[in-house]
């Protein structure tokens, strides 16, 4: 069996008499409207105009630091003035802290959002995972009789959609020999 997974075109426009296009999925004008709304936020949203995207590496030290650390360097600067900073690195360094302190909320809700929405896309869909599965349960018998030959290959179709192919067993590699002893 291929990994490769069929597309099936759900969303297309259809044209209108007037030229303009209409989408055949009726939730897709509301969600196009939504998705604008999100990305005028996200355009507003006051950040730098530095378009470089941070490592990994770097978002796991910014996310492992705390605003505590931050501030105590900027205590540590204020006392020893002479140890390679500068007032604007101490400015920097509380700007940082309330930056994080002001948007955090900002970013909790907006991950709240991100749930609430991926809830209602799992229940709706939930409820078709149901009934196909179930049409699926019916088919496999429906087809064992021999009047319903034509409608073998759907059920077969939806089998190789529906039913997970076995998790394959990773082979074990062999032992390595042990070292010689050295003399």
């Amino acid at each position: 069996m291929s990994n490769t997974t069929k597309t099936i075109a759900i969303e297309h426009e259809e044209p209108t008499v007037a030229g303009e296009t209409q989408a055949a999925n009726r939730f897709t004008p509301d969600a196009q409207e939504r998705v604008m709304r999100l990305r005028a936020m996200g355009d507003e949203f006051p950040d730098t105009a530095e378009v470089r995207q941070l490592t990994l590496g770097e978002i796991r030290v910014a996310r492992g630091t705390p605003a505590a650390a931050l501030e105590k360097a900027a205590l540590f600067a204020e006392a020893a003035p002479g140890v390679g900073t500068t007032p604007e690195d101490v400015v920097a360094l509380r700007e940082a802290i309330a930056f994080e302190m002001a948007y955090g909320g900002v970013r909790d809700e907006a991950l709240a959002v991100a749930r609430r929405v991926d809830q209602a896309i799992l229940r709706r869909k939930m409820k078709a995972v149901r009934t196909a599965r179930a049409l699926y349960r019916i088919g496999k018998g429906y087809v064992t009789l021999d009047a319903r030959d034509s409608l073998r290959t759907h059920v077969q179709e939806m089998k190789r959609a529906l039913v997970r192919p076995p998790r394959r067993k990773k082979s074990s590699d062999p032992e390595p020999e042990p070292l010689a002893a050295v003399k």
